[in-house]
């Protein structure tokens, strides 16, 4: 639709000029991939759909004055953020843009692949071999889990500390491969490794069969997760119920306490609030809980505290969990340990997304801009959903460029991940969905 520049435009994608297949070969367009500008391909691709600059800035969310900037080079042009929304509106190829195919724009620093020298023998050439899927996951750690299990006549029990560490280990891979593998194509896999660990409680005697019920329930507790992510509740319930039930008959209180945690967050998304603060809560009664476990559980009870607008509660739960974790340096280890990633930053990203939920919209800004600014990693997931959180507020605050550009790099994360926590988070955005650019946002959520 063309008019005025006085004229409110609507233009929408599928009004616009098809490309034929043959102009990302171009002269034109080569010149601008090897002289490094993505500007100059967006402009390409912007004349050849007809549309102005100013047609192109309403679908985008952007003021013509920035798609200016952005075709003549300026600093937004080389923003993976930037250039991934105009990929999408004008179905420009990645590799043109300088982009790759699932191109998020911030690397998920903070969980990264085991590194070679903590990783046991057998495991180090299949895991570092390259990306893996759910099944390549379960074909990495197969040779370490079998080896575990063996009945070794040098031993009178195939059950011992080296089985026991290798099936840490193996807890830790399958915790890490969550920052790069969809849950939905780990699920299999992990299943799999807990059915395993399972059987091998008959082959254990004494303390070793307690490690090994131990150990079935931190697997049954990442079964329950990956559950969640992909929005099955009720599966997410049954997995957690049952590494609740083992953990209680290993006694260990961590884990009883990690388990009525999960189950908090699986009544937060039932919109159940107040079951979800009781559940933190019993998570804390437990005693000889590690800090980082506790300042856990009440970030849990501050995150629902703020959906039911207790200000002053919440924050004094978020200022109590700081305290709890900032003199702790993360320690990681080859083995799995609850919690052992947690730590101020966690905690600060989390009053972010309270004064979001409590209506303190630009003051969440300024918090997610300071962590932002200090190059704050996190998972995935986690990024996903506080990237929605940011977009939310800029849009509560008018700021429908940044958020646009916020809520488009979410949509990547939910995209790659499949965690409905991030969609769950994008879809408040809805008041906004006459806005092009955030309706493209809402139509593309998986």
């Amino acid at each position: 639709m063309r008019g005025s520049a006085d004229t409110e435009l609507t233009v929408e994608p599928d009004e616009t000029t098809a490309v034929p297949p043959s102009l990302w070969a171009s002269w034109e367009v080569r010149q601008a991939v090897l002289h490094s500008s993505p500007g100059m391909v967006i402009a390409i691709a912007r004349r050849a759909r007809g549309l102005r600059q100013d047609q192109l800035g309403i679908m985008a969310g952007f003021s013509q004055s920035a798609i200016s900037r952005i075709e003549s080079g300026g600093n937004l042009a080389y923003d993976v953020r930037v250039l991934r929304i105009f990929q999408r509106l004008l179905s420009i190829p990645a590799h043109l843009l300088g982009l790759t195919e699932d191109e998020v724009g911030i690397a998920p620093i903070d969980v990264r692949r085991p590194r070679t020298n903590d990783c046991p023998p057998t495991l180090v050439q299949n895991i570092m071999g390259g990306a893996l899927d759910g099944h390549g996951l379960l074909m990495a750690c197969a040779p370490a889990a079998f080896n575990a299990g063996r009945d070794d006549a040098r031993n009178s029990s195939p059950i011992n500390e080296e089985v026991v560490r290798q099936l840490l280990f193996l807890r830790r891979v399958v915790n890490d491969a969550d920052s790069w593998i969809s849950s939905s194509s780990m699920l299999p896999a992990v299943r799999q490794l807990y059915e395993f660990v399972d059987r091998l409680r008959p082959l254990a005697k004494g303390k070793w069969r307690t490690q090994i019920l131990d150990i079935a329930a931190l697997y049954a507790e990442f079964c329950g997760w990956l559950h969640l992510q992909t929005g099955d509740l009720p599966g997410a319930a049954w997995w957690t119920e049952r590494s609740l039930q083992q953990a209680q008959a290993a006694d260990d209180q961590q884990l009883v306490a990690y388990a009525y945690r999960r189950m908090s967050m699986q009544a937060e998304l039932e919109d159940d609030d107040d079951r979800a603060i009781g559940l933190a809560r019993a998570a804390r009664r437990h005693d000889g809980l590690d800090p980082q476990l506790r300042a856990m559980t009440l970030q849990q009870e501050a995150q629902s505290q703020a959906r039911i607008g207790e200000e002053a509660a919440c924050l004094n739960k978020l200022d109590q969990a700081r305290k709890l974790v900032e003199d702790i340096t993360p320690v990681r280890t080859p083995e799995y340990r609850l919690g052992s990633w947690f730590q101020v930053r966690h905690v600060e990203l989390q009053r972010a997304a309270c004064c979001v939920d409590l209506g303190r919209h630009r003051e969440a800004i300024a918090q997610y801009e300071h962590l932002r600014n200090e190059g704050t990693p996190t998972c995935r997931w986690l990024l996903g959903v506080h990237l929605s959180k940011l977009a939310f507020a800029h849009a509560s605050t008018g700021g429908m460029e940044q958020a646009s550009i916020a809520g488009s790099e979410a949509l990547a994360l939910a995209s790659s991940s499949g965690s409905i926590l991030i969609s769950r988070e994008l879809r408040k955005l809805h008041p906004w969905s006459k806005v092009s650019s955030i309706a493209g946002i809402l139509n593309a959520l998986p």
